[in-house]
C-alpha cells in the first residue's frame, strides 16, 4: 500500500529501466530476446524486476512473429467529426498502401480500465499486426506507450504535443491562436471562449492558444463558459447560460458547439454577426450552411489519419526516420464574423 492507504501503482517497464539505469527499449529487448543486452545490464534489470515486483505483459510473446500487412487501431470515446475524419484518412492511406486495418473501439468505461486496454492490445498483437495506432482517450497514454515500447511500431494520434515519442496531432494550440487573432484583427476586445470536454487535451490546447493571443494583445483573459462535451446540445446549453454582457465575440472549441450556441442566442433574439461575432474549429462540411455560415479554423484530420499510417510504415523500415507529425490550422472566413 502507498501513502494514505492507497494501493501502490503497478510497476511499469519505464520504472524498471529507470531503476536499472537503462532505456525501456533495453528492458523490452531483455524480455523478448530480440537485440543485444550486455550481461551487466541484464543483471541490473533482473535486480530491478525483483525489487519492483514487475510483471512483463504477455504482449511480448507475439513480437517475434512475422508481420501480416495489418495495422491495429485503438480508438475510444464518441466518434465526432474529427475522430471520424481521422479514421477516414487512415482507411484511405491503408488502401493505397495495400494494408489492412483492425479497429477496436472502447467505450468510456472500458477506456478507464487498464486491463481492458491491455487485453485489447494483446488481441491485436496476437493477430500479428505490424504496428498500432492509438487514438484513445481517458487511459494513461504513457502506460499504453509503455506496453508498446521497444519492438512494436506505434503512433499516438490526437491530444497535445508530446515531449518525445511517435505522435501525430492537429495543432489545436495554433488553431486557438488563429481563431482569436482573427477576432482581434476585426477589432474585438472582449471575447468569450466556450470549452469542449474539461478533460480533453484538444479543448485545453485551444483555450491556451486563445489566452496567449489575448495576453500578447495586452488584454486580460477572456470569459470562459464550460461546454462539457463536443456536441451542439452542449453548445446550446452554453448559449443559454452564457453572460454576454459587454462581450462582442465568441470562440467555441469546435463547430458543433457553435451551432448549438447560435441556436440558443437566436431564441433570445440575438443574431451573429450583428450582436456578436462567432468562430469555431473543424470546418465540418455543414459549417458553410449554418445560419449564418460559420467562420471556422480548419484542421485537416484526414491528413492526420493518413500521416499516422505512413508513420507506422516508416517505423517498420527505419525507426529513426519517424519524427512527430503536426498538422497546421487554416482560417476559413465566412459570414458569422464581422467588426463589432
Amino acid at each position: 500500500m502507498g501513502a494514505a492507504g492507497k494501493p501502490r501503482r503497478r510497476a511499469r517497464m519505464t520504472d524498471v529501466g529507470r531503476a536499472a539505469g537503462v532505456s525501456a527499449q533495453t528492458v523490452s529487448r531483455y524480455f523478448t530476446g530480440r537485440g543485444y543486452v550486455s550481461e551487466a545490464a541484464r543483471a541490473r534489470i533482473q535486480r530491478a524486476v525483483d525489487e519492483l515486483g514487475y510483471r512483463p505483459n504477455r504482449l511480448a510473446r507475439n513480437l517475434h512473429l512475422p508481420g501480416s500487412d495489418t495495422i491495429g487501431v485503438l480508438t475510444s470515446g464518441s466518434l465526432n467529426f474529427g475522430a471520424a475524419q481521422t479514421l477516414t484518412g487512415m482507411f484511405a492511406a491503408a488502401h493505397e498502401a495495400d494494408v489492412s486495418l483492425i479497429v477496436a473501439h472502447l467505450d468510456a468505461e472500458q477506456t478507464r480500465s487498464g486491463d481492458a486496454v491491455r487485453q485489447t492490445l494483446e488481441r491485436m498483437l496476437s493477430m500479428r499486426v505490424d504496428g498500432v495506432i492509438v487514438s484513445a482517450r481517458g487511459q494513461d497514454v504513457e502506460e499504453i506507450v509503455d506496453i508498446l515500447a521497444g519492438d512494436v511500431p506505434h503512433v499516438i494520434v490526437g491530444g497535445a504535443r508530446r515531449a518525445a515519442g511517435h505522435y501525430a496531432v492537429a495543432d489545436s494550440f495554433a488553431a486557438g491562436r488563429v481563431a482569436t487573432e482573427h477576432l482581434l484583427g476585426l477589432g474585438h476586445r472582449t471575447i468569450c471562449f466556450v470549452t469542449g470536454p474539461e478533460g480533453a487535451d484538444e479543448s485545453r490546447e485551444r483555450e491556451l492558444g486563445f489566452r496567449e493571443a489575448l495576453a500578447e494583445a495586452g488584454l486580460p483573459p477572456g470569459r470562459r463558459v464550460v461546454g462539457g462535451d463536443w456536441t451542439s446540445a452542449a453548445g446550446h446549453r452554453a448559449g443559454i447560460e452564457a453572460d454576454l454582457e459587454g462581450v462582442t465575440a465568441v470562440f467555441t472549441a469546435n463547430d458543433e458547439l457553435a451551432l448549438g450556441f447560435m441556436a440558443a442566442r437566436r431564441d433570445r433574439g440575438e443574431h451573429a454577426p450583428g450582436d456578436y461575432a462567432i468562430v469555431g474549429i473543424d470546418d465540418m462540411p455543414e459549417a458553410s450552411y449554418f445560419a449564418p455560415a460559420l467562420t471556422t479554423v480548419r484542421l485537416d484530420f484526414e491528413a492526420l489519419g493518413r500521416g499516422a499510417v505512413e508513420m507506422i510504415r516508416r517505423q517498420g523500415q527505419d525507426p529513426g526516420e519517424t519524427g512527430p507529425l503536426v498538422v497546421p490550422p487554416s482560417l476559413v472566413v465566412r459570414r458569422s464574423t464581422a467588426a463589432p
